[in-house]
């Protein structure tokens, strides 16, 4: 598999997506708490969300081959869907970097323009699955792709939420937007799961279509590659649900003790959910 560079683009740029979004939604929780508190409390996952954008932007320059022929992908933009990925990953690395030097200076979080900055990202991972949906391989020209790529921002901007924000809500007046990120970020991953569970029989109905027309693409047949990856197909969803379930039981932790989640529970179950994100991913890459 040579398209590393694009996993690693992909999964980042979702991930710090999700993770704004995940902020934006605290910061709007936390309004009558003060400046200061509000920026201790999101400082640190706004500078985690711009440095993994800015690691999954390199990296996606290093799939070029020659990164100076990105100023080429950028004249097509009333047609392609590559163009319009290229212009909305520039301008959420560039809005999400100035929101956050804004926060460092003026020591306050924003949280209308972080949820604009949030809102920009939701619309370039929307290019990104128009870009596979537009190909002439068959195993990508599905729906199936949004479900994918939108459940990644759900699961791994949530996790990076629970790592990041929650350990930073100390005070007890604090304890109910604590309570809440809980809940809407174990919410996000069982989301996410169950529709990419409800997506699969029509996504596997929409293959077994195209079974007949012989459709092939140089230099794989796609559904040849689908069938063969069927083994990691299964372990990576066997490990997404692992996962899930074991990030439930955070749900039974008591409200006051929200702020130290720093259990087995959520060890386990994020890296059981990192980990098929990245076969999944890995998957979605091989199967052309």
């Amino acid at each position: 598999m040579h398209e590393w560079p694009l996993l690693i683009f992909t999964l980042l740029t979702q991930a710090s997506v999700g993770l704004t979004l995940c902020a934006a939604l605290v910061a709007f929780w936390l309004r009558k708490e003060t400046a200061e508190q509000r920026f201790f409390v999101l400082c640190p996952a706004l500078l985690c969300a711009c440095v993994l954008g800015g690691i999954g932007l390199i990296a996606s320059f290093a799939h070029l081959g020659y990164p100076l022929n990105a100023m080429n992908a950028l004249r097509n933009i009333a047609r392609s869907w590559l163009t319009r990925e290229i212009v909305f990953a520039s301008l959420f690395l560039a809005v999400l970097g100035l929101a956050t030097l804004q926060a460092l200076l003026i020591k306050r979080i924003q949280p209308l323009a972080l949820m604009v900055v949030g809102m920009s990202g939701v619309v370039l991972v929307f290019c990104m699955g128009k870009i596979y949906l537009s190909t002439s391989v068959v195993t990508w020209r599905h729906a199936n792709n949004f479900v994918l790529f939108y459940g990644s921002v759900c699961i791994l901007g949530a996790l990076a939420a629970l790592f990041l924000i929650i350990p930073r809500l100390r005070n007890p007046a604090q304890s109910q937007a604590s309570h809440r990120l809980v809940h809407v970020a174990v919410g996000a991953v069982i989301f996410a799961v169950i529709a990419r569970l409800l997506m699969q029989p029509r996504y596997l109905d929409f293959l077994a279509a195209q079974r007949v027309s012989d459709v092939i693409t140089f230099p794989l047949q796609p559904l040849a590659a689908f069938d063969a990856l069927a083994g990691m197909r299964l372990v990576s969803w066997s490990i997404m649900i692992a996962g899930a379930g074991l990030l439930m039981m955070l749900l039974r932790q008591p409200v006051g003790r929200h702020g130290t989640l720093t259990n087995g529970w959520l060890l386990s179950g994020a890296s059981l959910l990192v980990l098929a994100e990245i076969m999944a991913r890995f998957v979605f890459y091989s199967i052309h």
